[in-house]
């Protein structure tokens, strides 16, 4: 493994074709190719986006008067890594995309990012890689995460949907969506880093299926509380499709030995359709699992609550409807995100949104829950501009400590020029997310000429970006699409990313 050293996406099953169609035999008993009816979640999820994507007329929450009592320290923000493995065509070299990042909770020194590497506009990237850092962000080393995909020595065709958590013990935990091997399964992988996220394991196999069903947009969370029942305790959920049953539903499963061995699958959603699952370990050891309902009985973002460590769960609790829609040309669905206080247990949830709006742009709007997710708060907008602004904005991260809440998101001009050129901002709030501060703009912008592409043409930067919090401290962490590094026609796009101080007033 060759490590540098540097100084300062569900949905796959959306856009997913066969990724190994040439050497798949077709199902028994089925005379499709594997994954073909894939192709139908794709249809299913626009049609549902379509219907609910369209602008409301509600008024805005007012915001209360007053003004934040803190300010911004803005530093180390660039490049912590580049894309430079030689995966398969017809695979997009040179493309990072969708990132993730976590910090050490017992040591703010060590932070961790992941990301795909060589993303295949249909499905998946050669192979997902990590920077870590444990000098707090100044110098980062890079690597592929090991023994995963074929590129890396792995037995999997294409990785996706990397996610990252910390656990005890300087444990840290990367997650996979795996994909492609020559039996068309699909499946969710962990790998554990012993040594602050600077090697990792042999991938586990939480969870695999073949040609009956399809895992997704998977996401992982670690209880590091000293005091909770289930403390160490690892969390995968993810949405599960079903072919048999034209369903996709939350599933979780949990590991009790640092990732060696995981639990038989539970349900948690009951509905038709649920993707964009992000679970939540409240100071208690309770866990919130926040998604999206796209069909069924009930729809919009909701919440549901396990307190037996993932056993059982809650009934949903609706904390709002979704009408958000993907930017033209950008693949950016209105998937939510979510974090929790781990000082004062409350929880947060924001997406893309265009209710508020009198233009075709979309805000970003939060809810939080100071009930461990039984009641949501009404929904306000984060983004200081005018409804009438012209700016949209998209892919939002949320993170809180200690009653500071950040909040990251892409915003691009959708009237006037510069249409191409998409920002990374980050605002913040020091009372719970009910006033923000002023917004910031981190780093120069993506140019959408050299961004990694999906089917149908769109630029890719990710379904999802990262910001982490602990303290006073940000951390962030963006993928940029631009010219440097290539000629016009070639992509090039790389892993950036900042941190962010905010001193409070006294």
């Amino acid at each position: 493994m060759r490590i540098v050293r540097l100084r300062l996406c569900a949905l796959c099953a959306l856009l997913l074709v066969p990724v190994t169609a040439s050497n798949a035999a077709p199902p028994e008993g089925r005379g499709r190719a594997p994954f073909a009816r894939v192709r139908d979640i794709e249809t299913k999820w626009r049609s549902f986006v379509a219907e609910r994507g369209s602008t409301g007329t509600l008024p805005a929450p007012v915001q209360p008067a007053g003004a934040p009592g803190f300010e911004h320290v803005v530093k180390r923000v660039g490049k912590i890594s580049r894309d430079r493995v030689r995966g398969p065509r017809p695979g997009q070299r040179d493309t990072q995309v969708e990132p993730d990042i976590a910090i050490d909770p017992n040591d703010p020194s060590t932070i961790v990012a992941v990301f795909q590497q060589g993303r295949f506009r249909d499905a998946g990237s050669a192979a997902p890689g990590y920077a870590t850092s444990h000098d707090g962000g100044d110098t980062w080393t890079t690597a592929s995460l090991p023994n995963l995909t074929v590129a890396t020595g792995g037995r999997w065709a294409r990785a996706s949907d990397p996610v990252v958590a910390t656990g005890p013990r300087g444990a840290v935990y990367a997650q996979t969506l795996v994909l492609g091997d020559k039996r068309c399964a699909t499946g969710i992988a962990v790998q554990r880093s012993d040594d602050g996220g600077l090697t990792f394991r042999r991938p586990v196999i939480v969870r695999q299926d073949r040609c009956n069903a399809f895992n997704d947009k998977n996401w992982i969370a670690v209880d590091t509380n000293a005091g909770s029942p289930h403390f160490g305790r690892i969390y995968a959920l993810w949405d599960r499709f079903v072919f048999r049953d034209n369903r996709a539903r939350i599933v979780v499963s949990f590991s009790d030995d640092r990732g060696k061995t995981w639990s038989r699958l539970r349900e948690v959603s009951r509905g038709r359709f649920a993707i964009g699952v992000i679970p939540l370990v409240g100071p208690s050891g309770d866990v919130t699992a926040v998604y999206w309902a796209l069909a069924g009985r009930r729809t919009g973002v909701l919440a549901q609550t396990s307190a037996d460590g993932g056993k059982s769960w809650s009934a949903p609790v609706k904390i709002g409807s979704n009408r958000g829609r993907e930017p033209f040309g950008i693949r950016a669905p209105p998937l939510p995100t979510a974090a929790v206080d781990p000082v004062t247990g409350t929880l947060y949830a924001a997406w893309q949104d265009g209710r508020f709006r009198t233009d075709p742009a979309q805000d970003i709007i939060l809810s939080r829950s100071l009930d461990g997710g039984r009641s949501w708060s009404v929904k306000r907008r984060v983004n200081p501009d005018s409804p009438t602004s012209g700016r949209d904005h998209f892919t939002p991260d949320v993170a809180a400590y200690g009653g500071l809440v950040h909040v990251t998101y892409r915003t691009r001009r959708i009237t006037g020029r510069h249409t191409d050129l998409v920002d990374e901002r980050y605002i913040a709030s020091d009372d719970g997310g009910l006033i923000f501060g002023k917004e910031l703009v981190l780093g120069p912008p993506s140019d959408l000429d050299y961004a990694a592409e999906v089917t149908g043409k769109d630029a890719f930067l990710g379904d999802y970006m990262g910001v982490a919090a602990l303290g006073d401290t940000a951390h962030a962490v963006w993928c940029r699409s631009s010219r440097d590094g290539g000629d016009r026609g070639n992509k090039h796009q790389n892993t950036w990313s900042a941190t962010i101080t905010v001193t409070r007033g006294p």
